[in-house]
């Protein structure tokens, strides 16, 4: 099923690449992606364990996005930039004419208000629980405190993690020696935003769409390397294993 006036910002990174493998295997296609270009220093897929997690599709690190554009024929336009809020990204995206962009750029970039006052809406998949967990790497945070790891599917706004909620999902824990950044974080964010685009094609609307409650008092979260270690420490072993 293709997804008229729905694109996809996409970047060269496991994020994208598992958005639109599973956007693919759940015949979920956006009109078009537009392609950041890649970074100077592209790391190598990770060797880390990609074992099968009921209900959930892990990405195939080998495939890049391109090569599923291709394979899905989803026309792609690859841009020379990877600054988000570059002139010539506001020039691709106003040329799509799209109602709904699908945000998965390169980490750490901020979508500035020129680019948000295009006109299509920025549906973003957020890996933590709004309000209470806003931040750059929060899951980590949830699985520290022991909550359950959560993904929340928002527009994006002005400020940080503070957009009208659209959707949210819990999931399982991953187990351990899983790739959680690479693997079990990107599937859980594509598994939301198969589930919002499949309710999007039926109604032709993000359906739910609320302000989040307390938007401007909730901490923002960013896990020191220390934590992050604890964090996956305290992860249970695979099914398989013995303890």
């Amino acid at each position: 099923m293709r997804l008229d006036k729905v694109i996809m910002l996409a970047a060269h990174t496991a994020r994208s690449q598992a958005y639109l493998q599973t956007l693919a295997a759940r015949n979920l296609l956006p009109a078009a992606v537009i392609l950041l270009a890649p970074p100077e220093n592209a790391s190598a897929p990770s060797n880390k364990s990609r074992a099968e997690i009921p209900g959930l599709i892990l990405a195939d690190p080998c495939e890049t996005v391109t090569a599923t554009c291709a394979r899905a024929a989803i026309p792609i336009v690859e841009l020379s930039t990877r600054d988000i809020n570059s002139v010539e990204v506001s020039t691709a995206l106003a040329a799509a004419n799209a109602d709904v962009v699908i945000y998965s750029g390169y980490g750490g970039q901020i979508v500035a208000d020129h680019v948000l006052a295009l006109g299509p809406v920025f549906l973003h998949m957020h890996s933590g629980a709004l309000p209470a967990y806003r931040g750059s790497t929060t899951l980590y945070y949830a699985l520290l405190n022991g909550d359950t790891p959560a993904v929340t599917a928002l527009l994006l706004d002005k400020h940080i993690d503070t957009g009208p909620v659209v959707a949210r999902r819990e999931y399982a824990r991953p187990h351990a020696h899983i790739d959680v950044d690479g693997a079990y974080d990107a599937a859980i964010r594509a598994d939301l935003l198969a589930r919002v685009l499949d309710e999007y094609a039926a109604s032709g609307k993000l359906s739910g769409e609320r302000q989040q409650a307390t938007p401007d008092t909730s901490p923002y979260y960013v896990v020191h390397p220390v934590l992050k270690h604890l964090a996956l420490l305290s992860l249970a072993p695979q099914p398989f294993e013995d303890g």
